[in-house]
C-alpha cells in the first residue's frame, strides 16, 4: 500500500503536465488534472504551426530541435560507450594506468559541469565549433565518458580471462581478442553504458544552453525557454513539449528495464 502511495505521489507532478498539455488557453491556470474540454491545440501549434492560438512566428516549429536532440544524443550514446568499452578493457585487462587510474576516472564525474563550462566555451569557439551540433558532439563525452568507463570496468572484470586466452593461443591479437570474444560478451554492459549517455544528453540543458544558443544547434531542453518570458509562462505548449521531451528516454527506459539494471549491476555480484 505505502508503494502505491508513493508512486502517485512520484506520478502525480507527470500526470499533472500530461493533463495541461491537453487544455486550452482558458483552462491553463484551472487546478485540475484533467481537462475540461480536451484539445491537441498546443500539439499543433509547438509541431505544426509555430505560433500560439492564432500568433504566427512566436517561435519555430519544435521538429528541427528534437531532431537536434535525436541526433546529439544517438552519437553521444554509440561514441561514449565504445570509448569507455576500450578504456576500461586497458584498465582491467593490462591495468593501464596503474590501480589508481579507474577511481580518478569515476572523480572527475563528481566535477559539477558548470566549473568547466567557461574553458569548454573558449575551446569552441577558437576552434569554430561554437554553436553547433559538431561542438556539442566534441564536450558531451567529457561529462558521459567517465561513468560509461565506470559501468565497463565492471563488466569486463565479470568476463573470464580464460575465454580471451584461448583466443590468443588460436593466433587472435588482443583487438582481436577484445572485439571477437569480449565485446560481444559485454554487450549488455555497453547496452547500460550507451543507455546512460543517451539520457543525460537527452536531458541537459545548461551545457548547451551556452554552447548552442543558435537555432542551428539548439537542443529540445534549450528550445522550451521559448515557453517562458518577460510576458508569462505559456503553460499548455510547455507542458506539451514536456511531454515529447519525455517520451524518448521514458519509453527507453521501459523497453529496456531489466537489461539496464542488470548492466548496472555487472561486476559487483558475483
Amino acid at each position: 500500500m505505502a508503494a502505491w502511495v508513493f508512486a502517485a505521489l512520484y506520478l502525480l507532478p507527470f500526470i499533472w503536465m500530461i493533463g495541461t498539455s491537453f487544455k486550452p488557453i482558458g483552462e491553463w491556470g484551472l487546478p485540475t488534472l484533467i481537462p475540461y474540454e480536451a484539445t491537441l491545440r498546443n500539439y499543433y501549434e509547438i509541431l505544426v504551426s509555430g505560433g500560439v492560438y492564432g500568433v504566427r512566428g512566436h517561435f519555430p516549429p519544435i521538429i528541427r530541435y528534437l531532431t537536434n536532440s535525436l541526433t546529439v544524443s544517438i552519437v553521444i550514446a554509440l561514441v561514449t560507450s565504445l570509448l569507455g568499452a576500450l578504456t576500461a578493457y586497458g584498465i582491467v585487462r593490462f591495468m593501464a594506468g596503474g590501480t589508481t587510474f579507474a577511481n580518478w576516472i569515476l572523480s572527475l564525474r563528481m566535477i559539477p559541469p558548470v566549473v568547466i563550462l567557461y574553458p569548454l566555451v573558449v575551446m569552441t569557439k577558437t576552434i569554430g565549433l561554437y554553436n553547433s551540433i559538431p561542438g556539442l558532439i566534441l564536450v558531451y563525452p567529457v561529462i558521459t565518458l567517465p561513468i560509461t568507463t565506470w559501468f565497463m570496468i565492471g563488466t569486463f572484470k565479470s568476463i573470464p580471462r580464460e575465454t580471451e586466452e584461448a583466443a590468443l593461443i588460436d593466433g587472435c591479437t588482443h583487438f582481436q581478442a577484445f572485439y571477437k570474444i569480449s565485446l560481444p560478451q559485454a554487450s549488455i554492459g555497453l547496452a547500460a553504458s550507451a543507455i546512460f549517455a543517451f539520457i543525460f544528453s537527452w536531458s541537459e540543458f545548461l551545457i548547451p544552453l551556452l554552447l548552442a544558443p543558435g537555432e542551428q544547434a539548439m537542443p529540445l531542453t534549450v528550445f522550451a525557454g521559448y515557453f517562458s518570458n518577460q510576458y508569462g509562462i505559456l503553460w499548455g505548449p510547455l507542458s506539451a513539449a514536456a511531454v515529447i521531451t519525455a517520451i524518448p528516454v521514458t519509453a527507453t527506459a521501459i523497453i529496456i528495464q531489466k537489461y539496464l539494471i542488470r548492466g548496472l549491476t555487472l561486476g559487483f555480484v558475483k
